[in-house]
């Protein structure tokens, strides 16, 4: 980004019936087929030009992989 960031969300939606079973540098919710990730309390201010990364678990493994938004503010 070309401005600080104070948080940040990224959303998908499954294809089929996966659901994340573990994630980490985010929290999380899923409701059916649409899961919300949002940045974890150390990782939701970012400088100018910086990232943060995210990862999770999910099963099953199957599936078309989702569309990512992602939201920042």
């Amino acid at each position: 980004s070309t401005t600080a960031l104070k948080s940040w969300k990224v959303t998908w939606t499954w294809s089929g019936s996966q659901h994340v079973t573990n994630m980490w540098n985010a929290t999380y919710t899923q409701t059916g087929t649409t899961v919300t990730a949002t940045n974890a309390p150390h990782n939701g201010a970012l400088s100018t030009g910086a990232s943060a990364t995210l990862g999770f678990g999910a099963t099953p493994a199957a599936g078309t992989p989702p569309t990512l938004t992602c939201t920042a503010t």
